[in-house]
């Protein structure tokens, strides 16, 4: 059986009418401007074919010549492309010969499903959807999926998995246009040393100590897999559901060993400012304390600012915000946000300084919450509930209030005092909560908690010189 990855219908896109379809490679690249986005379901996904092609560009075109910008449209021309045919052996995800990020040496037999995080395997029950090691499969496009995800979102992990070249995933932002053309120029910048890509070499290493050039980051592999041929009759693909396919169940799958390297600067990643090499994760939001606006959020914007990924101008940027959270090998959560929005230079210390704000009147709100002692200073210590209500109302807020994170970053003072207004209703459930009754006393306390919200005005000194200024402690309410 053949699926090579140039021809074959994989990569499912959403055109420009519209309309739902796959396509392989070629006709993803030279068909570009009629494709308005990657319409794979999970986002894990989209940002990896998104890279694969980009670096396909890199591969086959070298650097973007003069002249090509966004406002071209179209697409780009078969005749750069002429290298896919020259390897056209490289994309073949069955055979004898060579396969796409697969090494022959590879030796240990894993169920397939393996190469998709959300499915359960071994003895993990406990998950709302099921499968079955060796007897539930996966199709051929998700196989191909699976393997794109291996340079970005690998875990460590027992016997001796190791992460990807970035380590633990980080949080990736890339930038998109209005079709797959756009999108793929917006990311396409010139580079000084693009090196060579894993499809051509499985068993890539960068050298030690020396930079990690574009091609060989992007597409550095963090297993060693060899797809086994399919098993057993036709049947529906455990991972998309299509029915009536060739599945395969089984394949080798073990460490490529140690990959992290901090000579390597990802395009599409977030770095600390203290720490040029540690990038920002995402959370894990099932444990305590952790919230989406909470870390790493603040920093996570104020560095996306202060680098310039919004641009500048009147134009607005749109940014495809991707973090994958995970414990070792503990797969959590997959969280994704689309954030568009415009900065200039006058206003890009502004948003940095609102979310810090928002972190902190956040993590006030029990203080605010609590009812005063006889000193008239806050007092939490005999009222633990508060805190614990406090933090079963944040995560529903939060999710809410990020969600509009691209009106928050351009909107000033009143998108975040519209923000946090999202407070508002469930302050009022836990007014009702704490303090139950009809007494006059109740009836205030009540009226105390439901009026608690951050307060995210500024201050005069602020209006006038634009500048966040020291406020005094109080509620908006």
């Amino acid at each position: 059986m053949q699926f090579n990855l140039l021809d074959e219908p994989w990569i499912p896109c959403l055109n420009n009418d519209g309309k739902l379809r796959r396509v392989g490679v070629r006709e993803a690249l030279t068909q570009a401007g009629t494709i308005r986005q990657i319409a794979a379901s999970n986002p894990m996904d989209r940002l990896a074919i998104l890279r694969f092609l980009l670096a396909l560009l890199y591969w086959c075109k070298g650097n973007p010549p003069a002249g090509m910008d966004v406002s071209s449209g179209g697409s780009f021309p078969a005749e750069w492309f002429a290298k896919l045919d020259e390897h056209e052996d490289y994309f073949n995800l069955l055979g004898e010969g060579k396969r796409f990020y697969q090494d022959h040496g590879a030796q240990r037999p894993r169920a397939i499903t393996d190469l998709i995080q959300e499915i359960p395997t071994g003895n993990n029950f406990w998950h709302f959807r099921h499968s079955t090691d060796n007897k539930d499969g996966l199709c051929l496009a998700c196989c191909a999926m699976g393997l794109l995800r291996l340079p970005l979102f690998s875990v460590s992990g027992l016997p001796d998995l190791r992460s990807g070249i970035n380590g633990a995933p980080p949080i990736y932002v890339i930038p998109l246009g209005k079709s797959l053309f756009e999108t793929l120029l917006l990311n396409w910048a010139p580079c000084a040393s693009l090196g060579v890509p894993a499809w051509g070499k499985p068993d890539l290493q960068p050298l030690t100590g020396q930079a990690v050039p574009l091609l060989t980051g992007l597409t550095l592999l963090s297993r060693r897999v060899w797809l086994h041929d399919p098993d057993g009759p036709p049947d529906s693909c455990t991972a998309c559901g299509s029915p009536g396919t060739a599945l395969l169940k089984t394949c080798e799958f073990q460490t490529a060993g140690k990959q992290e390297n901090e000579q390597w600067h990802d395009p599409h990643v977030v770095y600390t400012d203290k720490t040029p090499s540690k990038t920002l994760k995402t959370p894990d939001l099932t444990a305590a304390g952790k919230f989406r606006m909470d870390r790493p959020w603040p920093d996570l914007f104020a560095r996306m600012v202060e680098t310039g990924k919004f641009g500048s101008g009147d134009k607005p940027v749109t940014l495809l915000v991707v973090g994958f959270a995970t414990d070792q090998a503990k797969n959590i959560d997959v969280w994704e946000r689309t954030v568009s929005a415009r900065t200039t230079k006058s206003t890009q210390p502004e948003p940095a300084s609102f979310i810090v704000q928002w972190q902190k009147e956040g993590t006030g709100m029990a203080r605010r919450v609590a009812p005063p002692n006889g000193k008239g200073s806050p007092h939490k210590r005999n009222h633990p509930e508060i805190a614990s209500a406090i933090v079963a109302i944040r995560p529903h807020v939060e999710g809410k209030v990020s969600a509009k994170a691209g009106e928050l970053l351009s909107g000033g003072d009143a998108a975040w005092q519209e923000a946090a207004s999202e407070y508002g209703p469930m302050m009022e459930l836990i007014a009702r909560s704490l303090s139950p009754g009809f007494t006059t006393a109740a009836v205030q306390r009540r009226r105390h908690i439901s009026h608690a919200l951050p307060d995210m005005r500024p201050t005069p000194a602020e209006t006038a010189t634009g500048k966040k200024t020291a406020r005094k402690k109080g509620g908006a309410g």
